[in-house]
């Protein structure tokens, strides 16, 4: 994922989250669970590449709740 825009958050399950600025480029491993988004004052664009491989798949998992948002 490259930030290419505003700024916003990057956190993999049970780690804190990555500040993320124009120009950062993060690489999630295959079956990471994580959730990005843009921060609570500003918007957030990204470019995201998906490398093919086999048997897998992509999936939007729950929605995070404002309580998760927020810390």
């Amino acid at each position: 994922m490259i930030c290419t825009a505003g700024e916003g958050w990057y956190q993999e399950e049970g780690k804190e989250a990555v500040s993320l600025v124009p120009g950062m480029v993060i690489t999630i491993p295959a079956n990471v669970k994580h959730w990005h988004g843009a921060k609570k004052d500003s918007w957030f664009s990204h470019i995201s590449v998906e490398v093919p491989g086999e048997e897998t798949a992509n999936e939007w998992c729950e929605v995070v709740t404002d309580e998760e948002y927020g810390k």
